[in-house]
């Protein structure tokens, strides 16, 4: 979300003098942030309330392009450094206060599961580039999983900073070529420039909203439109028009916005495609209120002195809320409750206070502050930055050391071959290998588990089409010829695939396709773009098969039970299109004479697994356990499918190579089997993959291949 980002003395029109505070303004600011801030503890109250960023991007817009223009109509010049100083003694303060707070209570309080994460988006907040860093986790399939971090509310004070290092730019390099033109001075040059941006923007938002809506969501290009209508609003002089019937205009125009606004709340909501269309109710209405708020009437509730108060230290209060939000949670073990919630508001309200009244007014005002010359104030903003960047390098290098102490005491165990690591325990069995000295161990180490996969790009789909197939195991001369496809559970077992190629000297290919597996059932997806990826990609995969069905011995699938539902038609069930979809897509390949092998999904974890285990202290005593009967709940099919095609399939199922009668653990044989609440650990693959293999090639030759 966003924060306000200039004083409340930032009115005025853009060639016209500052006319004191507008008030309205104000008023707007503390909606935006009291928005922001319910939507993030009560969400189901406020739907909507994310889009009080918006709201923020508009005043920015407006603000910031009427201090360049009237800097230009004065002087017929923008002194950059004079300007970014203005913006570093604004924003710094506050924002590096909160981020170093944080990041010394992430070190304190969160497991060191998470500080991979966290430290990687507090070196981002910092360098104001959180933004692209959650854009680029947006379409990271490893990063698909991570859980909101303290810093995550940064992305729109980002993309807010590179609004103020672009706009300054292209009106300086925007004034040469326009002035050859009717543009008509700084301001007819910003109206031009401003409207260029805004309809591009706009058009490249609405389309990657439909095809990438992750980017979509923290892209600067896709939300630059909405500081360009601010900035436009700023070469309107409306707000300086005093005649009767403007007035009217004016004040019913605001009142629109208004009620635009509140109407935003709750008619979009989390479900809807944002930005995208959506995101012109919020800030059409927060210009309709910025252009003609002033002398409407709003005023007089922007003049109130809680409304006042809270405009006034909403940037604060934007900062402060969110890292409660995440953090609190951890360090009580459960959810925020009402009271919990109720302490966040008022403890964020007081925060913001303490931290604009002591920090961030007395920084921006002092006056030996206010005499360092632009290069100084730089010099000054780039130590800080570093010092701030610091803590989270500190984090990052304390989680290596973590790992690997984890990964070498891991090699030292699979040399040592010891019986009992990993699914060698044989917890399933009646016979159990126990081994005292894995009591206590726990590789990979928790704060790594997360990138603990060895998933290949030559073998994933992302978001086309393509078919893409990896190799493992010799070239020629194999015994085997298989083929391993499905979704990220297919290939979640890559080293599992890869150790048994080697051992048997088959050849097993693998490849796999986000939230897609071999079904001819439509599955349900975030975007058109990914539905139609994955229908491509499934007729690319029977294509493949038939192209190789004489040299295959059979295909190998397994496949997420807990992503991708299906679309199930009228009159059918949820069960019954699974099946079918399996049923249809698995006869593409044993039709031409290639049996079918279908592994039973592996079963889930606690959502919070790894975070949990990253509390454990001394020997794992099966505090983040899941009982077997939750854990194996989910309806994967492909027993049934197996049953309905009958002689060319067989069914494979590991559930006692993961579970005992009553618990599925989160820790066996001293490895850890998930690195996310439905996903194994390439590590915990691995020790599976002798017991794997057997499973296969007794599937294999009861087919008599």
């Amino acid at each position: 979300m966003s924060s306000p980002v200039s004083a409340p003395s930032d009115a005025g029109t853009a060639a016209g003098p500052t006319t004191g505070t507008r008030w309205d303004i104000q008023g707007l600011r503390a909606f935006a942030v009291l928005a922001v801030v319910v939507y993030h503890l009560w969400p189901n109250r406020l739907p909507g309330g994310f889009v009080g960023v918006d709201v923020f991007f508009v005043i920015s817009g407006y603000l910031i392009t009427g201090h360049l223009l009237r800097e230009q109509v004065r002087s017929g010049r923008i002194a950059l450094g004079a300007f970014w100083a203005r913006r570093a003694r604004r924003l710094l303060p506050g924002a590096f206060l909160t981020i170093v707070v944080t990041g010394v209570a992430v070190l304190l309080l969160v497991p060191s599961s998470l500080w991979g994460q966290y430290g990687r988006e507090l070196i981002a907040s910092t360098v104001y580039l959180q933004n692209w860093q959650l854009a680029s986790d947006a379409v990271d399939y490893l990063a698909s999983d991570n859980q909101p971090s303290p810093f995550q509310h940064f992305w729109s004070l980002s993309v807010e900073e590179q609004f103020y290092i672009a706009l300054p730019l292209l009106l300086l390099l925007a004034g040469p070529v326009l002035r050859r033109t009717r543009a008509g001075g700084p301001v007819g040059t910003a109206r031009v420039l401003l409207g260029l941006v805004a309809a591009v923007s706009l058009v490249w938002c609405v389309v990657e909203t439909r095809t990438a809506p992750g980017i979509a969501y923290f892209s600067t290009a896709t939300r630059g439109w909405e500081f360009a209508i601010g900035g436009l609003v700023a070469t309107v002089p409306l707000a300086r028009i005093d005649a009767p019937r403007v007035r009217a205009v004016r004040t019913g125009g605001a009142w629109l916005g208004a009620a635009g606004l509140v109407a935003s709340l709750f008619v979009i909501t989390p479900s809807t495609p944002f930005p995208g269309t959506a995101a012109l109710l919020p800030v059409l209405s927060a210009a309709l209120v910025v252009t003609a708020g002033g002398r409407s009437g709003l005023e007089t509730v922007g003049r109130l002195a809680p409304v006042a108060f809270t405009g006034r230290i909403s940037y604060a209060v934007y900062l402060w809320h969110w890292p409660a939000v995440v953090l609190l949670p951890i360090v009580l073990g459960h959810p925020l409750g009402t009271r919990g919630k109720a302490v966040v508001l008022v403890g964020a309200l007081l925060l913001a206070a303490l931290t604009t009244l002591f920090v961030e007014e007395p920084v921006r005002n002092a006056a030996w502050v206010r005499r360092l010359r632009p290069r100084r104030a730089a010099v000054l903003g780039l130590v800080a930055t570093v010092a701030v960047v610091a803590l989270g390098a500190g984090t990052l290098t304390a989680l290596q050391v973590q790992v690997q102490q984890a990964a070498a005491y891991a090699a030292r165990l699979e040399r040592g071959d010891v019986a009992c690591f990993g699914a060698a325990a044989r917890i399933g069995s009646s016979d159990p290998c126990t081994d005292p000295r894995l009591a206590d161990v726990r590789v990979p180490a928790p704060a790594a588990v997360a990138r603990d996969d060895a998933n290949s790009g030559a073998c994933w789909s992302n978001r086309t089409a393509d078919f893409n197939v990896c190799a493992l195991g010799p070239r020629s001369g194999y015994r085997k010829h298989l083929l391993a496809v499905g979704d990220s559970h297919n290939n979640a077992l890559m080293t599992a695939y890869r150790a048994i190629a080697e051992r048997e000297h088959w050849r097993i290919d693998v490849a796999g396709h986000i939230g897609c597996y071999l079904t001819s059932a439509v599955q349900e997806a975030p975007t058109q773009g990914y539905t139609d990826s994955c229908q491509g990609w499934k007729r690319a995969a029977t294509a493949w098969i038939s192209d190789h069905a004489d040299e295959l011995d059979a295909v190998v699938v397994t496949h997420a039970t807990t992503k991708s539902p299906v679309v199930v038609p009228p009159g059918s069930t949820d069960e019954q299109t699974v099946v079918d979809g399996l049923v249809t897509a698995w006869r593409t390949a044993t039709d031409r004479g290639v049996p079918v092998i279908a592994i039973r999904d592996n079963p889930v974890a606690r959502d919070d697994v790894v975070a949990c285990l990253a509390q454990v202290q001394g020997p794992t005593d099966g505090a983040c356990d899941l009982p077997r009967s939750q854990a194996l709940t989910a309806f994967d099919g492909n027993e049934q499918a197996v049953a309905a095609i009958g002689a060319r399939a067989r069914y494979v199922d590991m559930t006692d190579w993961y579970c005992t009668a009553t618990v599925c653990p989160a820790v066996i044989g001293g490895v850890l089997t998930h690195r996310d609440p439905t996903h194994l650990t390439a590590t915990f693959a691995t020790t599976l993959a002798p017991f794997l293999g057997d499973r296969l090639r007794s599937a294999l030759g009861s087919l008599g291949r």
